[in-house]
């Protein structure tokens, strides 16, 4: 299958392109760059999530590295119907083979005032994070746009054993924005520190059903084998009264987790 038939491909759907795909990301054929620069940009127009991921595919294959700054700017494009999981893996693979070669552009995305572009910038930070970019995720932590601090605590948690990047997440628990505090009560779970269970626990009280949902697994895992494990059972055991089955659910699977039998709770 020649690049023409991918493109056909991708308006009729029909067959299976993904063979051809990776033989042409294999190729080493420079002459394939421009067109297929070309017909990403096109993807990015019309909202085509599916075109899109083999242009990136090829385009990684054939630039590697230098690929990098073209395709962080495509992730960053909002598009109405995105699938994001290939497209993520794929980067995440550049950042990993090269974190120095990829950060210039990462930090350059996230000092600009573009939106878009310093949201894709933090959330590839998380790749090539260092302990000195603490004091910069502090102050995108602070950030008026949601989305900006939901990357900024994903970022964060890849210092793991850093302290004052755990006090960040744990302060991202008091955000006035639910999907925010959601992501900080999951990132916690990275730091596999116990003392979490205590700034966690009264989350139960939560108007959000997403958050309240999240303190199953995360606070049963945190608390499996250590001195807050009563304080975690406790928690869940209030959980299991939510009005809300997921909430409830969720409760259950960290009892489960903390070796609390369900008809006890019950």
């Amino acid at each position: 299958m020649t690049l023409a038939e991918v493109f056909r491909h991708v308006e009729t759907l029909d067959g299976d392109p993904w063979p051809s795909v990776r033989e042409l990301a294999m190729s080493g054929d420079a002459s394939l760059i421009p067109p297929v620069q070309a017909a990403l940009e096109r993807y990015l127009d019309e909202d085509n999530w599916y075109g899109r991921d083999f242009m990136v595919y090829i385009l990684a294959g054939l630039r590697g590295i230098a690929a990098f700054p073209l395709l962080l700017r495509a992730f960053a494009r909002p598009m109405r119907r995105n699938d994001l999981d290939n497209f993520c893996a794929w980067l995440a693979d550049i950042m990993q083979t090269d974190p120095a070669a990829c950060r210039p552009t990462i930090m350059s995305f996230i000092a600009t005032g573009h939106r878009d572009l310093r949201s894709a910038g933090l959330w590839a930070l998380g790749y090539v994070i260092q302990p000195s970019d603490v004091e910069l995720l502090r102050q995108a932590l602070s950030d008026p746009d949601p989305q900006i601090r939901q990357n900024t605590l994903g970022a964060l948690s890849g210092l793991k054993g850093n302290r004052r990047a755990y006090e960040l997440v744990l302060s991202a628990l008091h955000d006035p924005d639910a999907w925010t505090r959601q992501s900080a009560v999951l990132h916690l779970r990275w730091f596999a520190d116990a003392g979490a269970v205590e700034h966690l626990a009264p989350l139960i009280q939560d108007p959000d059903v997403g958050v309240r949902s999240a303190l199953g697994s995360t606070i049963g895992n945190l608390a499996v084998g250590t001195d807050r494990s009563a304080v975690a059972a406790d928690a869940l055991l209030s959980l299991l009264a939510d009005t809300e089955s997921q909430v409830r659910a969720a409760a259950a699977q960290g009892l489960g987790v903390l070796g609390v039998p369900r008809p006890a709770a019950t």
